[in-house]
């Protein structure tokens, strides 16, 4: 039997994190989240994951950054940010590094789409 992929969701807001690891627990996926960038990078050290999720905006490191720190340490790590902010210029790089963007409010069915499309 296959094991459920691990999905990393990162959020400065404990409700959006607890939301969507709930959301996307129903859909089979096991979560690991961090309120944080440096949590995050704790988190991944060592860790296998199939796939993160990340805010664009929060204190200490953009998640267009985190992103691109995230896909060092896990090679080939799909990333979905989310954002409310659609006009930023982090935009535009991290979809250039190949993170696939999703605007709040959040379409879970889009999300589960897009990991289950990314995730072997």
């Amino acid at each position: 039997m296959k094991e459920s992929p691990r999905i990393l969701v990162v959020d400065d807001s404990e409700d959006i994190v607890t939301m969507l690891s709930r959301a996307l627990s129903r859909h089979g996926f096991l979560i690991d989240a961090a309120t944080s960038p440096e949590e995050a990078l704790a988190r991944a050290d060592g860790a296998a994951y199939d796939a993160a999720v990340v805010d664009l905006v929060m204190p200490g490191q953009d998640g267009a950054a985190l992103a691109a720190a995230l896909r060092q340490r896990i090679q080939g790590l799909p990333v979905a940010l989310m954002t409310a902010y659609t006009r930023s210029p982090l935009l535009v790089a991290a979809r250039k590094a190949g993170v696939k963007v999703f605007s709040k409010p959040l379409s879970i069915q889009e999300l589960v789409g897009f990991l289950k499309s990314e995730i072997p």
